[in-house]
């Protein structure tokens, strides 16, 4: 187990160690170019998403979800999926307004030059995003959560239309799953873009593999089908890109939230993500990964699109929330350390688990506990800031939308 608790002297001083760390790396974060803490935005507007049914899809397990073409057509389950009901102009509007707090620039434009390090048009930007939870099947949609077509058409608008990115040098990338034709693809506004999934070609590169340092990777017990001894080389689509943009998703999972460091096991070839979770948030694994090179130093933002969470598990379709107006997140959060980021998201989680007290089951409660992998992440590697609210090491802006957008 990794340390717990630290004193307010040692943070400082671990602090200032991270800062002259990302300096040596050449890594100009918003908090390594001299403004401080680092900083976490979260982007709230009650109109990202109109009213969603949340009791349409109880229990919000594997029983309300189609698995076959013949379910899917079937009336037993709800035709509507939850993505539809998020707005698109009200998150580009989120996106603009977040990207400009975080950096504290007053366009679009200059918060993407403040963001990608010495950006040239012919550089090749990767934008991460989550879908994990893909159906495999044109035929087959879900309201298991994955990351929308919206937040992808808003992310490639405003850098292609504030900075003129060129369109044939971004690429969206999940490496290790599958990307919807239909919900995804076709609903893409920019045909120009690049696509990377698991059917694609040369997806993993031999020269940059992870290196594990406290815990060693370990085939699951009751996994005889898989190999000995796992390979955990990075993704192409990350090595061969100058700038990754990560985009992920509010969950919950064994290590009580799946975010923007857990996002980068779809960057390594599966089916070896399944020897790194047992003991996923107590041991080293998560930390590790995210000090992969092309990793630490190539992720300029991480963007958590949270206009619909789930607080109890990563594989379900969303579930209501009580620490949020309304029952539904209707948030985007943007940040550049990925343990702060990934510290105030679990705060969130952590905060609904305990407001809704003896109803969650046992291991969810337990599971917002097992994050030594954000301590780990701060004191071994230097990858960022932990810490739990009250904040004062993180700068934690919530920006409130009242005003519909332009």
């Amino acid at each position: 187990m990794f340390s717990g608790r630290l004193s307010r002297r040692k943070l400082l001083i671990r602090s200032a160690l991270l800062l002259a760390t990302s300096r040596l790396c050449g890594i100009e974060t918003s908090q390594a170019a001299g403004k401080g803490r680092p900083i976490v935005v979260r982007v709230h507007s009650p109109r990202a998403s109109k009213a969603w049914d949340y009791q349409a899809s109880a229990p919000w397990n594997h029983t309300v979800e189609p698995r076959t073409p013949q379910e899917y057509e079937s009336t037993r389950f709800r035709p509507d999926r939850y993505f539809d009901f998020i707005d698109p102009i009200t998150l580009y509007d989120m996106l603009a307004k977040g990207l400009c707090s975080l950096t504290g620039e007053m366009s679009e434009k200059n918060a993407w030059l403040a963001l990608l390090q010495n950006y040239r048009e012919t550089d090749k930007i990767t934008i991460k995003i989550n879908l994990n939870n893909a159906s495999y099947n044109e035929r087959i949609t879900t309201n298991r959560m994955d990351q929308s077509v919206h937040m992808i058409n808003a992310i490639v608008k405003s850098l292609s239309e504030s900075l003129d990115v060129p369109l044939d040098t971004i690429t969206v990338a999940d490496p290790s799953r599958w990307i919807h034709p239909e919900i995804i693809k076709r609903k893409c506004r920019f045909p120009q873009i690049n696509w990377v999934d698991s059917s694609s070609k040369d997806l993993w590169d031999r020269h940059e593999a992870v290196v594990f340092t406290k815990d060693q990777p370990a085939r699951p017990h009751n996994r005889a089908d898989l190999p000995e001894k796992g390979t955990f080389y990075l993704a192409s689509s990350y090595t061969k890109a100058d700038h990754i943009l990560n985009v992920c998703l509010l969950k919950n999972h064994g290590c009580g939230v799946t975010a923007a460091m857990k996002n980068h096991f779809g960057a390594i070839p599966p089916p070896f993500p399944k020897f790194l979770h047992n003991g996923l948030g107590t041991k080293s694994y998560i930390a590790d990964l995210n000090n992969t090179p092309s990793i630490r130093n190539k992720v300029r933002i991480n963007i958590c699109e949270a206009v619909f969470g789930n607080w109890h598990n990563n594989v379900w379709c969303p579930r209501p929330w009580i620490t949020f107006p309304g029952g539904t997140p209707n948030s985007l959060f943007l940040g550049t350390d990925p343990v702060a980021f990934d510290s105030v998201l679990l705060q969130h989680i952590s905060d609904e688990v305990a407001a809704r007290g003896s109803e969650v089951d046992n291991w969810v409660r337990q599971a917002v506990k097992d994050h030594q992998f954000l301590h780990y992440a701060m004191e071994y590697h230097r990858l960022g800031i932990h810490e739990h609210k009250p904040f004062h090491q993180i700068d934690y802006r919530q920006l409130h939308l009242t005003e519909h957008p332009p």
